[in-house]
């Protein structure tokens, strides 16, 4: 039996979800300004880049998603790995004779792997300590990014079971989530020094520890 696959794409997400932020916020804004309690329009800016950089990340990760459910177990031993660093390898090994010995694109797939999924969480480990106290230690960072991560990979095995529209569950990808996330904190720590440093007033309220909510 045929079935029609309907796809939902993630671009409605996050159009309906920068709609809801601004619309919420502008809200939570017309109050502070009422109340004459003061507003942070650069730490606005840093919160409405969070929102958009989650939703983009969700957008990439778990969209599209089809309408309907296709349960096949069968899926599973094509799209998962829980051995760190063996399809890493695998790919490396393959260099030369996987598709027909292009070398050059084998190579260039494996980076865009790798590197596609250290730079997805780098932006995290730079904009979560901006947002809350919370993250300004290193430790949070590394559990917040591993949390994440794992949370993509469980709700993309669910896909695969569903559907397996070419869905992937990789621990290599969790691994380099985290160092995504850990490279992203340290580029977040040498900003706030070069702020401290220079004393660049405008930019002051970034840094959590001196900023005043």
């Amino acid at each position: 039996m045929n079935k029609t696959l309907y796809l939902i794409n993630g671009r409605f997400l996050i159009i309906l979800g920068i709609i809801g932020y601004l619309v919420v916020r502008s809200i939570l804004i017309g109050v502070k300004h009422k109340n004459n309690n003061p507003i942070y329009w650069l730490m606005e800016v840093i919160n409405f880049l969070f929102v958009l950089y989650l939703l983009l990340v969700v957008s990439v990760t778990l969209f599209p998603l089809a309408l309907w459910i296709d349960f096949n177990i069968e899926h599973i031993k094509f799209g998962l790995n829980l051995i760190p660093l063996v399809s890493t390898i695998k790919d490396i090994s393959n260099i030369g004779t996987a598709y027909d010995g292009d070398a050059a694109f084998m190579f260039g797939l494996i980076i865009k792997n790798v590197g596609g999924n250290i730079l997805l969480l780098m932006p995290l480990g730079v904009l979560a300590p901006l947002i809350s106290n919370k993250y300004i230690h290193f430790k949070n960072i590394v559990k917040l990014g591993f949390l994440i991560s794992i949370s993509i990979e469980s709700i993309q095995f669910i896909e695969i079971v569903a559907g397996g529209y070419g869905r992937t569950v990789d621990v290599d990808d969790v691994i380099c989530n985290v160092i995504g996330a850990s490279i992203g904190y340290l580029i977040y720590k040498i900003l706030i020094r070069l702020i401290n440093k220079y004393q660049i007033k405008a930019l002051l309220t970034m840094d959590p520890e001196k900023m005043k909510m």
